[in-house]
């Protein structure tokens, strides 16, 4: 009896040792936060802030697209960068009219070489027809040829005669010898002979009064200078006459 009181007395003991021991552990849980809470909290106020931010920033690109249109419009309405820009192209353009007498002045300058181009042309041609022609006459075998190149002779003489006249009145310098074209060309002729130079020579004689005639023709309208003008007018005939001439002797060639 007295055994059983004291299993009782333990049992009832450890019960409350335990209950005691429990207790603290309870309400400490109890005390401590909810982590998940605490997690939302924090992160519930960082959205808020995010948004914040980003509405910030989101105005902000608005704020400077006003101020550089603003900034734009300032400028272009500004007075003083118009006047600017018209003082710019009035000075660009001369109220005086110098450069248009100065583009005038150029465009006779043009012109005048233009001339002067044609009667060193000229001169060069002349004086190799003068040369051809009398290779014609001491190397062709056909007649018509050799006759041909007598005309060449006499007629582009005194062409270049009247040739020099003008070219002196308008300050050109002839030249008293044939460039390096035009003398390749009488040497090669020169090496020829007969039959062989008959055809070399009709074949050139066709080739360049076709050439010489479209250059005359054209002084003749669009010279400037009045003596050029009058020079190529009365040669042109001539010219024109003597590719006739040749074409009848080509046609007649074996």
């Amino acid at each position: 009896m007295k055994t059983s009181s004291t299993i009782h007395a333990l049992l009832f003991a450890s019960v409350a040792t335990v209950s005691l021991a429990t207790s603290p552990l309870l309400c400490a849980q109890m005390a401590t936060p909810d982590p998940d809470q605490g997690t939302k909290a924090p992160d519930s106020t960082a959205d808020k802030n995010s948004a914040t931010t980003g509405s910030s920033t989101t105005t902000t690109p608005g704020a400077d697209k006003t101020t550089s249109k603003d900034t734009t419009t300032s400028l272009d309405k500004n007075p003083s960068a118009v006047n600017t820009g018209s003082a710019e192209k009035s000075a660009t353009k001369d109220p005086t009219g110098t450069t248009d007498l100065g583009t005038s002045t150029t465009s006779n300058k043009s012109t005048k070489m233009s001339d002067k181009e044609f009667l060193l042309t000229a001169a060069q041609g002349g004086m190799t027809e003068v040369q051809l022609g009398k290779l014609a006459q001491e190397k062709g075998s056909s007649a018509d040829v050799k006759q041909f190149g007598s005309h060449m002779d006499m007629d582009h003489s005194k062409a270049n005669a009247e040739l020099k006249t003008v070219a002196t009145k308008e300050g050109v310098t002839i030249p008293t010898t044939l460039d390096a074209k035009h003398q390749a060309m009488v040497d090669r002729m020169s090496k020829l002979s007969g039959a062989a130079f008959d055809r070399a020579y009709v074949h050139a004689m066709v080739k360049d009064h076709e050439k010489t005639a479209a250059e005359f023709r054209k002084a003749s309208t669009s010279a400037q200078d009045p003596d050029v003008k009058n020079f190529a007018a009365s040669t042109l005939p001539t010219i024109e006459n003597h590719l006739s001439d040749i074409k009848s002797i080509q046609s007649k060639l074996p």
